[in-house]
C-alpha cells in the first residue's frame, strides 16, 4: 500500500486552449503566485508542500508537443477524465469566498457533504474546468 505514504497534492495540470485568458484568471481572479512561464506552459504556486516541494497548478498549452514523455504519447487531451479539482480553504474564509464570488459576479454553486463535514463552493474557470474551494466544518 502506498496510500499511507502520500502527504499531499503535488501538482494539478490543466490542458488549456487560451493560455493568456487562463493565466489571467488564475493569477488575477484566484490570486495564485506565478512561479514560471514559457510559450507552452505556466506554473503557479498553490501552497507550500511537503519536504520543500511546492504544490502547483500548471497550465499546459494543448498544442504543447513536449507535455508528455514518449511512453505517454497515447494520452490524448480530448480523452481527459478530469471532473474537478479542489483547493482547501479555512472555514473562517468560506464566507469571504462567497462574498468574493458575489461581488465579482462569478457564478458559483455551494454544497455540503455531511458524511465528511465539508462545505464547498464550486466555480468554473474560463475554459469550464470546475474548481472547488472546500473547508472542513466540524459543526456540520
Amino acid at each position: 500500500m502506498i496510500g499511507n505514504k502520500i502527504k499531499g497534492l503535488g501538482e494539478i495540470v490543466l490542458r488549456v486552449n487560451d493560455m493568456e485568458l487562463m493565466k489571467n484568471f488564475y493569477s488575477k481572479t484566484i490570486g495564485f503566485a506565478l512561479m514560471y512561464e514559457s510559450d507552452t506552459c505556466t506554473f503557479f504556486k498553490i501552497a507550500d508542500g511537503v519536504g520543500g516541494h511546492t504544490q502547483t497548478l500548471a497550465l499546459f498549452a494543448k498544442n504543447n508537443p513536449t507535455a508528455f514523455s514518449e511512453e505517454l504519447k497515447a494520452i490524448k487531451p480530448e480523452h481527459t477524465t478530469l471532473h474537478h479539482f479542489a483547493l482547501e480553504i479555512e472555514k473562517l474564509d468560506y464566507e469571504e469566498m462567497l462574498n468574493f464570488c458575489k461581488k465579482n459576479k462569478i457564478e458559483y454553486v455551494t454544497e455540503v457533504f455531511e458524511w465528511v463535514k465539508w462545505r464547498s463552493i464550486f466555480i468554473k474557470d474560463p475554459e469550464s474546468n470546475i474548481v472547488e474551494f472546500v473547508c472542513y466544518d466540524p459543526e456540520i
